[in-house]
């Protein structure tokens, strides 16, 4: 008996790593797929790559110094842009590369000469066509390799077998997460250093005594909250989650977790400093600290996509629980907020740097645009979406306090829920552009999450909306 137990045990074992293989197969097929079959080896900068390549570009251009390599100037911190330098450093030849005549998206002579130079007049220019066409092949990297982390994220929390290979399908549609593959941008790089932050996370808190590491947990946690953080401040939102399930999985034990989020914070002070703010100076107008409520409203109708679900599967599932006022405490904040903090939609005709502008873009921008146009039904259309995005959120953070904590599970899915909760909050202290895409930064293991807490049915709805959305995207952005 015990000897067959064991061989079961063991031939799930390889089963799962088969299952598991598939998954990182479907990774590397997505990415190569994309690039072969649409044109974006050929385009000029999309989205923002003709900003976010300008200081990556210069350190390629002229080498490592405290003027390219941290006094640039970009929305983004160091932890963006080194690791790309330094895969240009490596792969790009020609580091003076002159932009030609007639290229795809650009070129000088073209229609869009000015893709290929600075927005900024006298500012560095961004990334030229091959060099582009290589740091694009990081953003791909970064991508297979947080997949992979996802999936071994995925085994630590019981999933097994083919249901492995729809973590990576479910990994791959998040919303922006598979554009965000092709080029270079700030999230899919962020993603995979956080995605190792939550691994670290698990493994620190562990499903018992024997697994526990109550320091060694903290320490590298507390190092990959630091390097996150000096990629974007959008990180801070994991500091209170994480802590806040230490504190609900080992009481006044858990003070290792709170030491480590303090010393991460104050890690990112000295940048600050040198940069008089939370970005660069040149952006400082346009992403900065304020209290408005707006912007909880538009995260809140932008999480419709990827939370909404979790409301239905809340209501079919409804059973008496300790937090079961939270979904209808969601919903009714959603409705407050689109009475009376409907953002203003319409787009300023030109980027002025020295003003501050207030900023609604993304999908839910676009596609009440689409459906109503400008009016009162597009403000109705949002202010639905806001009621059930963040009715979800409190479905989400119910459904994952119905998973003890001394299962990994039961761990990955409170931080999960209570990191969407702490970045969408943070936007009341914000003023500046808000954008649906940085829901993603927040939503590493949503895979996961609606994988383990949606019925069968519902999961196959979710996955049908999602890939209609990253269909949409792909035809925007890639072919």
């Amino acid at each position: 008996m015990i000897v067959g137990g064991g061989a079961g045990k063991r031939r799930g074992g390889r089963n799962s790593a088969l299952w598991a293989l598939a998954g990182v197969v479907l990774c590397v097929g997505v990415v190569l797929a994309l690039r072969l079959s649409t044109r974006i080896a050929d385009r000029g900068p999309v989205f923002d790559e003709r900003w976010i390549t300008r200081p990556i570009a210069e350190i390629i251009r002229h080498g490592w110094s405290v003027d390219t390599a941290i006094d640039f100037q970009e929305t983004k911190g160091p932890a963006l842009v080194w690791p790309y330098a330094m895969w240009g450093w490596v792969m790009v030849r020609d580091v003076h590369e002159v932009v030609p005549d007639g290229v795809e998206g650009g070129g000088r002579g073209s229609m869009m000469a000015q893709a290929w130079y600075s927005p900024i007049p006298g500012g560095p220019n961004p990334a030229p066509p091959k060099m582009l066409a290589s740091l694009r092949y990081f953003s791909m990297f970064c991508f297979v390799l947080g997949g992979v982390l996802l999936l071994v994220l995925a085994g630590a929390c019981g999933v097994r077998g083919p249901p492995l290979c729809m973590v990576a399908l479910l990994y791959a549609l998040l919303p922006y997460q598979i554009i965000f593959g092709q080029i270079v941008m700030g999230e899919v790089s962020f993603v995979l250093v956080a995605l190792a932050m939550l691994l670290v996370v698990v493994w620190g808190m562990g499903d018992g005594r024997r697994t526990l590491h109550p320091l060694a947990g903290p320490v590298l946690y507390g190092v990959l909250l630091a390097v996150l953080l000096h990629s974007r401040i959008h990180a801070i939102a994991f500091a209170p989650a994480v802590c806040v399930v230490a504190w609900q999985r080992q009481d006044l034990r858990s003070w290792p977790w709170w030491v480590a989020s303090l010393v991460a914070g104050l890690a990112r002070l000295p940048l600050w400093a040198r940069w008089g703010g939370v970005v660069s100076s040149d952006f400082q107008n346009l992403h900065g600290f304020g209290f408005r409520l707006d912007s909880l409203t538009y995260l809140g109708a932008a999480m419709a996509l990827p939370l909404g679900v979790f409301l239905v599967a809340w209501i079919v599932r409804w059973r008496r629980e300790p937090l079961g006022w939270l979904p209808p405490a969601g919903v009714c904040v959603g409705l407050v907020l689109a009475v009376v903090a409907m953002p203003d939609m319409s787009v300023p005709s030109t980027l002025v740097l020295d003003q501050t502008q207030d900023r609604f873009q993304g999908l839910v921008a676009s596609l009440t645009l689409l459906v109503a146009g400008e009016g009162v039904l597009r403000g109705l259309l949002v202010g639905i979406a806001c009621v059930v995005g963040l009715g979800g959120l409190g479905a989400l953070v119910a459904l994952s306090h119905r998973w003890r904590l001394t299962g990994l599970a039961g761990v990955m899915l409170r931080v999960q829920a209570f990191t969407l909760g702490a970045g969408w909050l943070l936007y009341a202290m914000t003023r500046g552009f808000v954008f649906d895409r940085y829901l993603l930064v927040w939503s590493i293991a949503l895979p996961i999450a609606w994988l383990l807490l949606l019925p069968r049915w519902l999961l196959v709805l979710q996955t049908l909306a999602l890939a209609a959305t990253a269909a949409m995207l792909i035809n925007i952005w890639l072919l």
